[in-house]
């Protein structure tokens, strides 16, 4: 009878380690991944804001976004700074970054590069491959509609 006791005990000890073990990893597991959300947001942020051309680009944006530099800009370079907004929506949609701190951090000028007409000269917004980049700023005007501070909100 004490050798089956003992092996219950043994077994419950067993299932309690494994329980424990199984809650530390699924832990472990969703730090990991909050860590890589924090580096690809700080990519896309260091990107925007440490490129000389991009700095150029969110300089004329935030002063209007109306300045006919913005046309002069090269192609390739717009489609570069588009991408990386692309890059932002995909996160979107993939759950890796919360619309509020999307919105928050890159909606504004987002907005303001979509709207802006001489940054689009050569390039047509409503051709169907910006379809991403479209409905990601329809997501940040909805959200800065209805913004309100929150910073419970603005977290990863």
């Amino acid at each position: 009878m004490e050798i089956e006791y003992v092996k219950d005990v043994f077994t419950i000890i067993g299932v309690v380690v494994t329980a424990v073990a199984l809650v530390l990893a699924v832990l472990e597991y969703r730090q990991q991944g909050a860590q890589k959300r924090v580096e690809a947001y700080f990519n896309i942020e260091r990107t925007l804001w440490s490129e000389k051309v991009f700095q150029e680009i969110n300089e004329l944006l935030l002063a209007g976004g109306d300045s006919e530099l913005l046309a002069k800009i090269p192609l390739s370079t717009k489609l570069e700074y588009l991408g990386i907004y692309e890059e932002i929506a995909l996160m979107l949609n993939s759950k890796l970054i919360k619309e509020d701190v999307a919105h928050y951090m890159f909606g504004y000028l987002a907005i303001k590069c979509y709207e802006s007409k001489p940054f689009w000269v050569g390039e047509n917004k409503d051709d169907i491959y910006w379809s991403l980049l479209g409905d990601f700023v329809t997501k940040m005007k909805h959200i800065e509609e209805e913004f309100i501070f929150d910073r419970r909100k603005l977290r990863f």
